[in-house]
């Protein structure tokens, strides 16, 4: 009877004894150590816009830590609408955003100004602009860790052929905020549509056109039923990675650190992959079909007028405590 009782506690002992072992082992790696964290994104994983450039980021940053972060892309506007993201992560619904200022400039004024920088990522983090935009981002719980989307400026792709700017005149295009007044200051009239919608309103001729960066349209289908597209780059994409304040500040000093100078480096990173991608969606553009527009010199030059007056007029409207350190930021002396 003894030894039937013996016997099974010394299994049970030992059985504790290396489960014991085993959590030692773990506690000792690197899962233990690391940190795991959420990312939202304004686009849904198979937009050309994201579906490369975040999972190269989350790559650089697992890699660079040596495991310390561990991040995990869980969710896109199918999970939380676009327009709520930006709070989601001051509220710390989720932990990193990818998202740009077309979407919360309403919340942040002043950051529609990523639009007119005319500098390099790496130029705004040693002129200023940077640690102006991070400090803003500061006061909505947030830290402004950089860029995503490099060098990728909207344009305008119509049904009508335009000659000279005064072809604009009269036009219905499909628009966003980003652009609205701009198109308005160009005598044409911007329309609300949804993004699945633009295919049906270019076929049933609702619209004469839209704007939009290069990439996007031609995956998308719209070049399908677009003749046109009007070579005068206005803008640019600004897209911005940022991290809840509170999160940020719980990680390790030397983890902060290095998530700040991984996403610089990425930044350059960025700014090669999006250049390729805009010579092959050139190239596409061309065998669709797609009739590439150039202004002539002067209507380039009214046009290009016209973007700087709207938008700084924008800004000096609803931004306007913050406009004369803008301008210093952003114009240039000459």
């Amino acid at each position: 009877m003894k030894n039937k009782v013996v016997i099974p506690l010394i299994i049970i002992i030992f059985s504790l004894i290396l489960a014991g072992c085993g959590e030692d082992t773990t506690a000792s790696g690197d899962s233990a150590d690391s940190t795991s964290l959420k990312i939202v994104s304004f686009l849904p994983e198979n937009h050309q816009f994201v579906r490369d450039i975040i999972p190269m980021w989350i790559e650089k940053i697992e890699e660079g830590t040596n495991g310390k972060l561990e991040l995990e892309w869980t969710a896109g506007p199918e999970s939380i609408p676009t327009p709520d993201q930006f709070n989601a992560v001051s509220n710390g619904i989720v932990d990193i955003g990818f998202n740009t200022s077309s979407f919360y400039g309403h919340l942040m004024p002043e950051t529609l100004s990523l639009h007119m920088s005319p500098y390099t990522p790496l130029e705004e983090r040693e002129n200023g602009y940077f640690d102006f935009l991070n400090e803003r981002y500061n006061e909505k719980n947030q830290v402004y860790l950089g860029r995503f989307l490099g060098p990728n400026p909207f344009y305008f792709w119509t049904n009508e052929k335009i000659s000279t700017i005064n072809d604009f005149q009269g036009l219905q295009i499909r628009s966003n905020p980003t652009y609205h007044e701009i198109l308005q200051a160009l005598n044409a009239t911007p329309v609300d549509v949804l993004p699945g919608e633009v295919y049906t309103s270019l076929e049933r001729n609702m619209v004469d056109g839209f704007g939009f960066p290069l990439l996007g349209p031609y995956e998308d289908g719209w070049t399908e039923v677009t003749q046109y597209l009007v070579d005068e780059p206005f803008l640019n994409q600004n897209g911005t990675i940022l991290i809840n304040k509170d999160t940020f500040e719980s990680l390790p000093e030397d983890v902060q650190e290095e998530l700040i100078t991984l996403t610089a480096e990425f930044e350059e990173e960025m700014y090669e992959h999006f250049n390729n991608e805009n010579e092959k969606t050139w190239e596409l553009l061309e065998e669709e079909g797609i009739e590439r527009i150039t202004l002539k010199e002067e209507d380039s030059r009214e046009f290009q007028q016209i973007v700087d007056d709207v938008y700084w007029s924008m800004l000096e409207r609803d931004a306007p405590d913050q406009i004369e350190t803008l301008k210093s930021l952003l114009l240039s002396e000459d």
